[in-house]
């Protein structure tokens, strides 16, 4: 990209899953909370770029090493990442998880099943089940980060849960924020994946979002499933840039 990045969608992603801690380095954003998820746990340079890099880049090794944690970075494919990501690859910090965001300009009208689908405006019980079941969490350290993770969420919260015969199929949630609605954390439990499950989550989602004005969407899908951009594609979602992770090998 040879125009200047807009770096909204981050701040969007930010507050639409906070960290537990944020520490401000001139430009840089640190997050951490407790190892949980790569982008609850990165250095994300979004206002400064190129300035006092070496030192920058040893205060944020510093800081996860103090808490007992890897130092990951954040990096935008855009002009202003490129020096601070060519650093990163010389002192052998590996890049992973290559990642598209995504943004919908007109929510398409959808006649949606909802059979079976609860939409809520808070994180219930049950929601926070079916999710640690279908992402098979059971470790209760985990659970209680995940859980004050959404707690620290301060805009409108949409969450999607289908259950079925007792059985918890999936679940997903949107947040409204800037005029967008945020696509985050879609998930079938693996037993019922390839049935169009995901598709009616999100589309649930979507709907109740256009259902109180919002007309635009946005959402980051890991790079290498087809499935799921071929899915985001027929509903109107473009890719507008990509990101990847810096881990220190």
């Amino acid at each position: 990209m040879n125009m200047q990045m807009d770096f909204t969608f981050e701040e969007l992603t930010m507050n639409a899953l906070p960290s537990l801690q944020t520490i401000l380095l001139n430009g840089w954003i640190i997050r951490l909370a407790d190892g949980y998820l790569q982008r609850a746990n990165s250095v994300i340079p979004i206002y400064s770029f190129d300035k006092d890099l070496d030192e920058k880049i040893k205060y944020c090794e510093n800081i996860y090493r103090n808490n007992n944690l890897p130092t990951i970075f954040k990096i935008i494919e855009c002009e202003e990442h490129k020096n601070i990501d060519k650093k990163l690859e010389e002192l052998r910090y590996e890049k992973v998880d290559l990642t598209s965001v995504q943004i919908c300009n007109n929510i398409m009208e959808k006649k949606i099943n909802l059979d079976k689908i609860v939409i809520e405006n808070e994180f219930t019980e049950n929601w926070k089940n079916c999710f640690n079941f279908c992402h098979k969490i059971n470790d209760k350290k985990i659970i209680e980060i995940k859980n004050n993770i959404l707690k620290n969420i301060k805009h409108k919260i949409i969450s999607v849960n289908k259950l079925v015969n007792g059985t918890f199929i999936g679940c997903g949630y949107g947040i409204i924020d800037k005029g967008f609605v945020g696509l985050y954390d879609i998930v079938v439990n693996e037993e019922f994946r390839g049935k169009g499950y995901g598709k009616e989550i999100v589309e649930a989602i979507l709907t109740k979002a256009k259902d109180i004005g919002i007309k635009k969407a946005y959402l980051a899908v890991v790079d290498k499933n087809e499935i799921a951009k071929k899915l985001y594609s027929k509903m109107g979602f473009k890719e507008i840039y990509k990101y990847w992770y810096r881990n220190k090998v």
